[in-house]
């Protein structure tokens, strides 16, 4: 490979996982590094000891291309914090935020700061690495509007105008699922096997079906009932359960948001809310992969392109 190739080395570094890229000139990612070492897994003073060693094939201490942190890195929680960026925040304003590590063994890196939406009514939400994604899908897909879907532990409803973030939305979706399945009676029934779609659409139309925000935890508690009754197979409760938070979630995030947006994520958490989103009438179209290494690509570039102004 050769080195005018690359333009970066991006790390999108999380709370319990750890996915390094070596981005070309044009953001593609020419190769890929994933471990579960995530910031709940590194003490304090191991961080570059921990990125050192996971992108020793791609860079020396001598020589290599630059080096970008996004996600939970930069949090309070992190190896150093980067402040949040108030909405509205576009790829200017995200640069201009970046702050620097000097590190001994790999130079100078730098960290991605999040996101704060701080103007909603019901208090301030935040995001941190999923900024990177939907700059990166808006380079994708050569567009500066529309709304974003972010599915995972803490799925991100992001509206952006003119290239900004303007406003987003948190949904608890994937760490409810997980902490109902694992730590409660919920759980007593379920049987591993493949994923069900029956029992999936299943939790789809049950919260198709309610009225009032409180029916959700009464549907909730149905997922032991149907269980108990043999209405729904051992095998299919984790999948009813999941469509059913999946869909409760999209019919509150869409409500005043129209009925199209694009989803950025793994193919298989896109997949169920893409399949969920046109049971409830709504377009979900798929981002194309690899969205953080392109976002970082256009991050740096922003980022160097300041600091050469200055």
């Amino acid at each position: 490979m050769q080195k005018d190739q690359v333009a970066l080395i991006g790390v999108d570094w999380g709370t319990t996982s750890f996915r390094a890229y070596l981005i070309g000139e044009d953001g593609a990612a020419l190769d890929q590094i994933e471990s579960n070492r995530g910031i709940l897994s590194v003490e304090p003073g191991e961080h570059e000891s921990t990125l050192a060693q996971a992108i020793k094939p791609w860079r020396n201490a001598a020589d290599g291309p630059p080096i970008l942190l996004s996600g939970m890195i930069g949090s309070r929680q992190g190896w150093r914090e980067a402040p949040y960026v108030r909405c509205p925040a576009g790829l200017s304003e995200t640069a201009a935020a970046i702050v620097t590590i000097e590190t001994a063994t790999l130079g100078e890196i730098a960290v991605a700061p999040g996101v704060l939406d701080a103007g909603a009514s019901d208090g301030p939400d935040v995001m941190r690495g999923e900024e990177t994604q939907i700059f990166g899908a808006l380079a994708a897909m050569k567009s500066v509007d529309g709304l974003f879907v972010l599915p995972g532990t803490h799925s991100k409803w992001a509206k952006v105008e003119t290239g900004r973030i303007v406003a987003f939305r948190t949904y608890m979706t994937g760490e409810v699922f997980a902490a109902l399945r694992n730590h409660t009676i919920l759980g007593r029934l379920m049987e591993a096997g493949q994923e069900d779609r029956e029992g999936f659409i299943a939790g789809i139309r049950a919260a198709q079906a309610m009225k009032t925000p409180g029916d959700l935890l009464h549907a909730i508690f149905m997922t032991r009932t149907l269980g108990l009754f043999e209405r729904l197979r051992g095998a299919q409760l984790a999948d009813y359960l999941s469509g059913l938070l999946i869909a409760a979630e999209i019919i509150g995030a869409t409500k005043d948001s129209g009925d199209e947006a694009t989803v950025i994520g793994s193919p298989s958490l896109t997949k169920r809310y893409a399949e969920a989103g046109a049971i409830l009438g709504l377009q979900l179209r798929l981002a194309p992969e690899h969205c953080v290494a392109l976002g970082q690509r256009a991050l740096l570039a922003e980022w160097l392109k300041r600091r050469s102004a200055d």
